[in-house]
């Protein structure tokens, strides 16, 4: 039995709410159609109205406590939980409207017996991920109380419409440098992220990432050569993230080469080429979770997880990755997580055979003293 202060699944939450009538801007405008108010953290005019479900959402999951007065993160909860449903679709995003921010969201239900089954069938699929998922953390109790609840209580009630991985593989940490410098740095949660730079936003799908002008660069030969880059690039790369991994979907000219290892690092794999058109995986989230395993019982190094792209350059020229004039660095979250969890744990990629410390006793001494170290007699 759950207790009564358990989380409530979202979507039957949001609906409840937006039928409420008691948010500002939160209402039902047609048949299972329903806005939002999505006016940006950065107005002046922002109000508690205009945050009031973001913050409500972030006290019934708990998330209150870890940030009480930041709306921003009050939004990207809510987001993140809106996001990994596939019961709710996005029919216009007014969010950049001068007057009245907001987004429009249909409401898609199961209508069939076929489509029911398949949502079962979806739901299920959590199970048969739940063994491989505890045998990372190696018990129950390595895992974080939300994730652990989440998944229990997902399986539990067997919700639906909810796609287990994405519910806990989504945040992305996506970095954008031009040479050196780094240009955007910030985090998503969202299956589908579109990397573009200049074309028709209706031909844009997912979250959109628009590269930055040169405007923060001083080197006139570099911001020659990345303005002739940047004017290549139009609708971009598609990332797409799904329960298998991560995908890459270039859809311009301009050459993408990609690398989940640092391009300088020896006896790795060489950077390879995305094809035109062509959608490919970029990240195997089962290869990660063996090559996790393989690292936690000493049986392998340490798994790579960042996806290094390299827009308009080869990545295996001889020039280091910050000598690369466009590069978008992405590591997905719950990577980084399990990586530092087993390191924690014991795991190292360091051996006897490949250290060789070279310290010499006086210089050891010196640095004893200079620290205010006690001296062992």
């Amino acid at each position: 039995m759950q207790s009564t202060n358990a989380k409530p699944q979202f979507g039957p939450w949001l609906i409840e709410q937006v039928e409420s009538g008691q948010y500002e801007g939160l209402s039902m405008i047609g048949h299972d159609i329903f806005r939002i108010p999505w006016k940006h953290n950065a107005r002046r005019d922002l109000g508690d109205a205009d945050v009031k479900i973001f913050k409500e959402w972030a006290i019934v999951s708990g998330k209150i406590n870890e940030y009480p007065n930041d709306k921003a993160k009050w939004k990207t909860n809510f987001r993140c939980a809106l996001h990994s449903l596939k019961s709710f679709e996005m029919l216009e995003d007014h969010s950049k409207d001068p007057d009245d921010q907001h987004k429009i969201y249909r409401i898609i239900r199961p209508q069939n017996h076929q489509e029911i089954k398949s949502a079962i069938q979806s739901a299920e699929a959590v199970q048969r991920q739940l063994p491989f998922i505890a045998e990372v953390y190696n018990a129950s109790n390595h895992m974080s109380q939300d994730m652990e609840l989440e998944l229990l209580n997902l399986v539990e009630t067997m919700d639906l419409n909810l796609h287990a991985v994405d519910q806990w593989n989504l945040d992305l940490e996506i970095s954008i440098s031009y040479r050196r410098t780094e240009v955007l740095k910030t985090r998503l949660c969202s299956s589908l992220i579109h990397f573009f730079y200049q074309c028709d936003p209706s031909e844009l799908r997912g979250e959109q990432i628009r590269f930055p002008t040169t405007d923060c660069l001083i080197d006139v030969k570099q911001i020659q050569y990345t303005k002739r880059i940047l004017d290549s690039i139009q609708r971009g790369l598609q990332l797409e993230v799904n329960q298998y991994g991560i995908y890459g979907f270039r859809q311009d000219k301009c050459k993408v080469f990609v690398s989940t290892s640092d391009p300088c690092e020896i006896q790795k794999p060489e950077p390879r080429k995305l094809q035109q058109n062509s959608k490919e995986q970029l990240l195997s989230f089962d290869k990660y979770i063996r090559d996790l395993l393989d690292f936690k019982e000493n049986r392998g190094g340490s798994p790579d997880y960042t996806i290094y792209l390299c827009f308009g350059e080869k990545l295996h020229d001889g020039k280091p990755l910050e000598k690369k004039l466009i590069t978008v660095k992405v590591v997905p979250l719950i990577c980084r997580e399990l990586h530092e969890r087993a390191q924690m744990e014991g795991a190292s990629s360091l051996r006897n055979d490949n250290v060789s410390l070279q310290i010499s006793h006086n210089s050891l001494y010196d640095l004893i003293n200079s620290l205010g170290l006690p001296s062992v007699e």
